[in-house]
């Protein structure tokens, strides 16, 4: 505990944010897998991000019930590299925050939808991805008809997420408890 607040011993990073909107899944999405995460480990939720979507994290975090920390915004790049590497899961969309979670060690999950995650995604076996099963995946679109959203990201079940995540945290050894 510092300065009044709780700091858990364990916690997932989230990066729903990149770049390009188009390789990002829907907030109601995030929202359910936040939830979830809370409700089935008991494990909170840091959302991080850019100062630009501050904003968005924001939004994202007061839609949830489970225990979420936005801190999107509030650190550096060396700052983010620590937290990512303290954190004991890091999921998020195609973008560079799975890359700096990966070289930093932790384990990730990175959804993908238009982009071809065999070019993109963290090696390794501590890294899982998340594909898109539409049959034009990938398509290397900017969203699908000139819309910026890419429909198989829309249309990903949350269920195929949180059973990737699932398969993930169950393989990671708890920390030790505090006495």
């Amino acid at each position: 505990r510092e300065a009044g607040i709780d700091i858990p011993s364990r916690w997932v990073s989230l990066n729903p944010f990149s770049r390009w909107s188009y390789k990002e899944l829907p907030y109601h999405k995030w929202i359910e897998i936040i939830d979830w995460i809370w409700e089935e480990f008991h494990i909170v939720s840091v959302i991080i991000g850019s100062e630009a979507e501050s904003k968005k994290a924001a939004k994202l975090a007061d839609g949830c019930s489970g225990k979420v920390y936005n801190l999107a915004g509030r650190t550096n790049l060396v700052e983010l590299a620590a937290l990512l590497g303290f954190s004991s899961l890091h999921i998020g969309v195609d973008s560079a925050a799975p890359h700096i979670a990966a070289a930093v060690g932790t384990p990730t999950v990175t959804i993908y939808g238009p982009s071809d995650w065999r070019e993109w995604a963290p090696r390794g076996e501590h890294h899982r991805v998340v594909v898109a099963e539409e049959e034009c995946v990938p398509c290397y679109r900017k969203g699908c008809d000139n819309s910026n959203v890419s429909r198989c990201l829309e249309n990903m079940p949350v269920e195929k997420i949180e059973e990737t995540i699932r398969e993930a945290l169950i393989s990671i050894p708890l920390p030790p408890q505090s006495a």
